[in-house]
């Protein structure tokens, strides 16, 4: 197989499966579908109009529907409506490898993916340890 038939294979498994985002509810879909309406908006040369809450259009500078970008089920699905997609694939690519944690990250409050040295473990180990061996000295005085 020479590369320019995996390239194309690859892209036809993504514009039939989708991507997927790995998101957790409905509302983490339409959150990251905004971010990704603003980086369009903001940082490519396309105009992007929301389409109810889990669909995006994608036209071109002279107009021209090109793509509809749709997250369904954790999946970034692409409806292609033109044979000029490659640039808002290869957008949509660099958005989701550049900022798809952070979105995760700013939507959940968390850390997605802490990595703990075996220091910082123990040390964590030894501080819960230490809350639990610790009983108030009020308490063992009122039985008295």
């Amino acid at each position: 197989m020479s590369d320019d038939d995996f390239i194309s294979l690859s892209l036809k498994n993504i514009l039939q499966n989708g991507i997927q985002l790995h998101l957790e509810t409905i509302e983490e879909e339409q959150f990251y579908l905004s971010k990704l309406f603003e980086y369009m908006e903001v940082e490519t040369e396309f105009t992007p109009y929301l389409r109810g809450e889990a669909t995006i259009e994608i036209e071109s500078a002279d107009m021209q529907l090109l793509v509809e970008l749709l997250i369904s089920q954790s999946t970034l699905f692409f409806i292609p409506y033109n044979n000029k997609v490659f640039d808002v694939f290869t957008e949509v690519l660099k958005f989701i490898a550049g900022n798809h944690e952070d979105i995760i990250r700013e939507f959940r409050g968390v850390e997605v993916n802490k990595i703990q040295t075996i220091k910082d473990m123990k040390e964590e180990s030894y501080a819960e340890a230490k809350e639990q061996e610790e009983p108030s000295s009020d308490d063992d005085y009122e039985w008295i």
